[in-house]
């Protein structure tokens, strides 16, 4: 386990935060990796290639309540700030336990002006959020389309961006399912960072394609490695086995 190996040694890896908010991030990730690593024994890939520095936006698949955690494991070097719809405060103690970790709530989507505010400021600080573009889970594990408050995020904040693709999560945990499943795998892999200025010279239609190519390229080689992990048998076959599909 590397749960806290090297965060400390860190400058500035949450400029601003306080120390008892590093604390509480710190203890809650390790509570979270213990629990992934003992049931579905997670693979990461890529975890080298996150910046120690720097604002930096996350631009993730989703595919589970797990995904958080998840990409937490990735880049356990920065606490990131979590981007989620405003339906999850109506359970009162699970809304206060994440806003203890600075999680942004929106009314409607990424697009919200509000949230998207919030975020600019976040990464004007030099800290790090964390994006799911497809607006909610997946149906079927692939990668759906995005949508369009990410380009505005990028165009506003000229913010570095590091693609990341899970796979696994959602056959341990799908839409539908009331608990996760206590077996299967899980692997995440993490991409090249990307210039702000690389994606803004293409069009925005462009842009989202590019990001959602990469994030579902990085998903298959999650699938691919945990594949050779189960000798074939996780995960079960289905949709997610092809490249998702294109818009």
């Amino acid at each position: 386990m590397r749960v806290f190996g090297g965060r400390f040694r860190i400058k500035d890896r949450a400029p601003g935060r306080s120390a008892l908010f590093l604390f509480w991030w710190d203890l809650s990730s390790f509570l979270c990796e213990l629990y992934i690593r003992l049931f579905h024994r997670i693979q990461v890939i890529g975890s080298s290639r996150v910046p120690e520095s720097g604002p930096l936006i996350l631009v993730s698949n989703h595919q589970s309540y797990f995904d958080p955690m998840i990409n937490n494991i990735l880049a356990s070097k920065r606490p990131y700030t979590g981007i989620a719809g405003s339906h999850l405060i109506r359970f009162k103690p699970f809304g206060l336990l994440l806003k203890s970790y600075g999680t942004v709530f929106v009314s409607a989507s990424a697009g919200d002006k509000g949230a998207l505010k919030v975020a600019i400021e976040e990464l004007k600080k030099n800290r790090t959020i964390l994006i799911y573009p497809e607006g909610s889970r997946t149906d079927d594990g692939q990668v759906q389309p995005f949508e369009k408050g990410l380009l505005l995020l990028i165009r506003r904040s000229r913010a570095t961006v590091v693609p990341v693709g899970i796979d696994g999560a959602f056959d341990v945990w799908p839409r539908g399912r009331t608990l996760p499943r206590l077996r299967g795998g899980i692997a995440v892999a993490g991409g090249s960072p990307i210039p702000a200025d690389q994606l803004l010279s293409l069009d925005p239609g462009e842009m989202l394609e590019r990001l959602r190519g990469d994030i579902d390229t990085l998903r298959l080689e999650a699938r691919r490695i945990l594949r050779e992990r189960s000798g074939g048998r996780w995960p079960p076959p289905g949709p997610a086995d092809e490249p998702s599909s294109v818009t």
